[in-house]
């Protein structure tokens, strides 16, 4: 509870610090955010996307607390909050198709590539993944097949996985390979080298094997958040200097079309979403809060 959160931070960060024990619990959360923010540059920014151009979706027990913090340093204007966001990775675990993925090395230059070779490797991986997802209890219908390729200029010690077609490799397909592959060099690394010889390093297969999903429950329309109002309470905000008043509303009470401008705070059995000040939310067709700085 409170007191007994207070008795830890004052015990093991404030006292020794000299810290005042909000200070302290504010700083918690701050290191927690910063490392987050890191993570999230780790799996964007370095490998050449821009967080900008996506929405961040925060789940977890503990990610609808840090999510709008987080959106505001990576720049991100759009942040979504799923319902049942502790539960959500369970949720995908129950719900994700059947996959195998199966890679075989062959290094060869794409200007004398062998497609006939290259077709049979690709050949016998997708029958060994078949193979498998018969053994699953998948039918033959419901199983897909993805193909793809390591590539890399002739020389460099790292690669890039593309897409490829899936039919047989033809002279047009391997010209727009290699135009792809400039590309997402270009892309990954800011620069790119057209008039370098380009080869495939691995071949990979991925079979995926569809299986039944549930139905995604719309909510009831509203637009009044009001009713899910069950109280205000002072929590604290570095940005508005310290306490504020601040709304708390109950997630099932909410109806699509509801808008929460912060600061509020959204309680429910398994998460709490914090609101920060100049945040908007909007609850959509499927009770989803989508999050927006200034609206």
């Amino acid at each position: 509870d409170e007191a007994a959160a207070r008795r830890s931070i004052q015990e093991h960060c404030a006292g020794p610090l000299g810290l005042d024990v909000v200070e302290a619990a504010h700083g918690i959360v701050e290191i927690a955010n910063a490392a987050m923010v890191n993570a999230l540059r780790l799996v964007s920014i370095q490998r050449g996307y821009d967080p900008r151009n996506f929405v961040l979706v925060a789940f977890g027990g503990a990610g609808p607390v840090h999510a709008c913090r987080l959106a505001a340093e990576m720049e991100m204007p759009t942040t979504v909050i799923p319902t049942s966001p502790g539960t959500t990775s369970a949720t995908g675990l129950l719900v994700t198709d059947l996959k195998q993925d199966y890679s075989v090395t062959r290094i060869e230059r794409l200007d004398c590539l062998d497609c006939d070779a290259v077709e049979e490797a690709y050949a016998g991986l997708e029958a060994q993944g078949r193979s498998t997802m018969k053994e699953e209890g998948v039918a033959a219908e419901a199983m897909s097949i993805l193909r793809q390729v390591d590539i890399r200029y002739v020389g460099q010690s790292y690669e890039l996985t593309l897409l490829l077609p899936d039919n047989r490799l033809e002279a047009a397909d391997i010209a727009a390979v290699e135009e792809q592959f400039h590309q997402e060099h270009d892309r990954a690394y800011g620069f790119s080298a057209a008039g370098e010889a380009v080869e495939f390093v691995a071949h990979r297969l991925t079979v995926t094997g569809e299986i039944g999903k549930p139905s995604i429950r719309e909510w009831k329309q509203g637009g009044d958040a009001v009713g899910a109002l069950k109280a205000s309470r002072q929590v604290y905000f570095a940005e508005s200097g310290g306490f504020v008043d601040c709304r708390i509303y109950d997630r099932y009470g909410l109806r699509a079309g509801s808008v929460i401008e912060g600061p509020a705070v959204v309680e429910e059995v398994d998460s709490t979403t914090v609101i920060h000040p100049g945040f908007r939310v909007l609850v959509d067709g499927f009770g989803n809060l989508v999050v927006s700085l200034g609206g």
